[in-house]
């Protein structure tokens, strides 16, 4: 039957075009998974290397266990690029960073505190830096100056009154803030070096055992903004999440200007990093 013979025709037609979309589906999701499997597998191995050379033996918490601090990332990033060349005549430590944590007992309120008893003062002299990630943008131009402070904390002999000593600096950076739009790498980076003398022994006295920053704000009139609940509104201040607050210690900075660009791509995000250079150390 001609008309059968054309219906079968048309029907197994309509089949092969069937079987061949689905098959150039599967194809294409096969790519997809292979390449997504490929990008976590780079991922899983720059994060390994990176933690391998920032010599990461033992974290003291397990949200830190899974990769490094981002800003960390481009730090180490940088440090490939030609402008870190004079880093590698360099020996030992190169950077120590340190994750936000609390307070604890009489710590006043509204403060950014970092245990920093693992502080090489011999060492990391090169600067320090206060990193936070901006989280929120005002919806129109708006500007305030920001003063950045810092309080130190050490313990006292057993025969004080007090348990700890606090020393309030100076202040330590200073800048006109824009509230209506964020540095290219995300992060608002203040400039903490005066914070070095601070975390010395005193007469009689430890090194300090744990160091608090405030943000202080005045508007175009002078007048004092509420800094506490500006700056969690402005910043990610979540202890453990992956744009935690961050102090950085330099031995020597590769760039003065405090802001660390985004470096040029790599040709390939899962190749070893050199053996030959000097890696900075993370203490959390």
């Amino acid at each position: 039957m001609p008309g059968g013979g054309l219906c079968n025709t048309t029907l197994t037609s309509r089949l092969l075009s069937s079987l061949t979309l689905v098959l150039l589906l599967d194809s294409a999701a096969s790519l997809l998974f292979v390449e997504r499997q490929e990008s976590r597998k780079g991922d899983a191995q720059l994060n390994k290397a990176i933690l391998e050379m920032l010599h990461i033996d033992k974290v003291s918490a397990a949200h830190h266990q899974a990769k490094p601090h981002p800003y960390m990332r481009r730090i180490y990033e940088l440090l490939e690029t030609p402008d870190a060349q004079d880093w590698q005549d360099l020996d030992g430590t190169l950077v120590q960073s340190f994750r936000s944590v609390s307070g604890g007992a009489g710590a006043p309120p509204g403060w950014i505190w970092f245990n920093v008893t693992g502080v090489d003062l011999s060492t990391m002299a090169g600067g320090a830096e206060l990193v936070l990630f901006r989280k929120t943008l005002h919806p129109e131009p708006l500007c305030v100056t920001v003063t950045l402070h810092v309080l130190v904390r050490s313990p006292l002999p057993a025969a004080a009154a007090t348990t700890t000593r606090m020393e309030e600096s100076t202040v330590l950076d200073e800048r006109l803030l824009p509230l209506d739009r964020r540095p290219a790498s995300g992060y608002d980076v203040f400039d903490a070096t005066a914070l070095m003398t601070l975390l010395a022994p005193g007469p009689g006295l430890a090194a300090a055992a744990a160091a608090g920053f405030q943000l202080r704000y005045t508007d175009e009139r002078g007048s004092l903004v509420l800094h506490e609940a500006l700056t969690q509104s402005l910043y990610s201040l979540i202890r453990g999440s992956a744009s935690e607050p961050l102090l950085v210690l330099y031995r020597g900075h590769p760039r003065k200007s405090g802001e660390i660009q985004q470096p040029a791509p790599s040709q390939s995000s899962s190749s070893s990093p050199p053996t030959t250079r000097p890696p900075p150390q993370i203490t959390d």
